[in-house]
């Protein structure tokens, strides 16, 4: 009984960690693409998957000086 408790805390741990880490994925993704970083990383909070498909293959907003 006590050690399902524990693994069940650990489980949770590793899932909080992993969760952060995307959302720190979300805003340096949308960071280097011009777009809001921190508005990005708010919507990752409550939508993490689809937040973090949609921000993959939104295309960058940064423009090269030659074109």
């Amino acid at each position: 009984m006590i050690g399902s408790a524990v693994g069940d805390g650990v489980g949770g741990l590793i899932a909080f960690i992993i969760w952060l880490v995307v959302l720190v994925w979300i805003y340096n993704i949308a960071k280097r693409k011009g777009r809001h970083a921190v508005l990005w990383t708010i919507l990752g909070v409550f939508f993490t998957i689809i937040t973090l498909v949609v921000i993959l293959v939104l295309p960058s907003k940064r423009t090269t000086a030659g074109h």
